[in-house]
């Protein structure tokens, strides 16, 4: 059996409860003593999420998975600098969920969260594997040919701007038809914003927090 095989009948496959999953996100940011609204944090996931999302209807990316990657991608920054460890730390994390399903003993940072455990367990095998290799390659691949994992770079790579990098179409893997230039300026137009740009209400009715006045 494959490692990353996995069965539940306690959610379909396109049910994702985002608001769990961001809790359970900024559980492993407090035990890391990250700050959950820094440059690598919630309005930068946000940002990713919103990217991804923007892409995913040109590219044929699976939404779900960007989803998710928005969410956890950075979740395991133990600093604020290039801790190249990062990705494969998440992606190490959302394996031993997967494959602690049905197990009554679980290591103290596995979640008490049933949903993040069950949209977790509830990916199937293909959309785990993108899940796992784009967390794992985020910061170290350039290209991908899977076009999930593939515009999950690029709606990271399209938030740089936040460390002062300008978005470079040579590192984001995505089709230059797609990677207009429009795309690229709208999403430093975003960056420069925060989170000013988006519906504050929907934000919450998402990921259940509220906007604070000073972000990120």
């Amino acid at each position: 059996m494959d490692r990353f095989h996995q069965k539940s009948g306690k959610m379909s496959q396109d049910e994702i409860r985002e608001e769990s999953l961001l809790a359970t996100a900024l559980d492993h940011v407090a035990r890391f003593n990250m700050h959950p609204w820094g440059m690598h944090g919630v309005a930068h996931w946000w940002r990713v999420r919103h990217n991804g999302l923007l892409l995913a209807p040109s590219t044929g990316a699976d939404a779900k998975v960007v989803r998710m990657f928005a969410i956890f991608h950075d979740s395991h920054r133990q600093d604020n600098h290039a801790d190249p460890m990062h990705g494969p730390r998440a992606a190490q994390w959302i394996e031993r969920v997967r494959l602690s399903a049905g197990s009554e003993h679980r290591s103290a940072d596995l979640p008490d969260d049933s949903l993040t455990r069950a949209a977790i367990v509830a990916l199937s095998d293909a959309q785990f594997a993108q899940l796992h290799t784009a967390c794992t390659l985020h910061t170290s691949a350039i290209h991908h040919d899977d076009p999930t994992i593939a515009t999950c770079f690029a709606a990271d790579r399209l938030d740089l701007g936040r460390v002062g990098t300008r978005p470079n179409p040579k590192y984001i893997p995505i089709d230059r038809a797609i990677l207009t230039d429009t795309v690229i300026e709208e999403a430093i137009a975003r960056t420069e914003s925060a989170l000013n740009w988006t519906d504050a209400a929907e934000f919450t009715r998402t990921w259940g927090l509220a906007i604070p006045d000073r972000h990120e």
